[in-house]
């Protein structure tokens, strides 16, 4: 075998070995996405003091605004500002929402704002929340809410996202019973009602 083959052999050996140490020492690949937890400890706290207050209720944790608002015109008028809007909503995300058991009417947003949060845009949130019909209920971190407080908000909510005099009336009544001594039954909601995106399940 000529010297010239015998070096490049020599020499193609010596890059695979040197190449395959180096393979050896790199860290293993790491993925593009991890899990993470669902609720800070905040939130969970706020979510056990909701359910022990209002076991009435059902509260979704962590809800895209997109199963809760969808654009208010038809996708075939304005397709490029349809998806604009949709994908503004689908990027926003609220803490919990209250939803009646029985109705599937949602009473109230539910909002619980710590040191990061900018009332600029929280401000802007909220309103488009109102815009879709809901009532946006706001808690501080720091000053978490005991259970007549939530009742207390919740009834309010749940009269205010009805036109029915009504339900006002009744709700009125039934805060005051809530104060004097045991929970009573939040009124039924005449509020924005679940559409196809929240039929088909929960958002989580």
């Amino acid at each position: 075998m000529r010297p010239g083959i015998l070096l490049l052999v020599a020499i193609v050996i010596v890059v695979a070995v040197v190449a395959m140490a180096l393979a050896s020492r790199r860290p293993p690949a790491r993925g593009k996405v991890r899990g993470r937890a669902l609720l800070t400890a905040n939130e969970l706290d706020l979510l056990h003091r909701l359910e022990a207050a209002a076991p009435e209720v059902r509260f979704h944790a962590q809800v895209a605004m997109g199963a809760l608002l969808e654009p208010a015109f038809a996708k075939k008028h304005d397709r490029r500002a349809w998806m604009s809007v949709r994908g503004t909503l689908s990027q926003k995300i609220v803490d919990f929402v209250a939803q009646d058991r029985r109705t599937g009417a949602v009473l109230a947003i539910i909002e619980l704002d710590d040191r990061t949060h900018d009332s600029a845009r929280d401000e802007r949130r909220d309103a488009m929340l109102r815009e879709g019909g809901y009532k946006v209920v706001r808690w501080q971190s720091t000053a978490k809410p005991d259970a007549t407080a939530i009742r207390q908000s919740l009834l309010v909510a749940a009269a205010t996202s009805s036109l029915s005099a009504q339900v006002i009336k009744g709700a009125r009544g039934i805060a005051r019973q809530a104060a004097a001594g045991p929970q009573a039954p939040l009124p039924p909601a005449a509020g924005p009602q679940p559409g196809p995106a929240a039929a088909a399940g929960s958002r989580r």
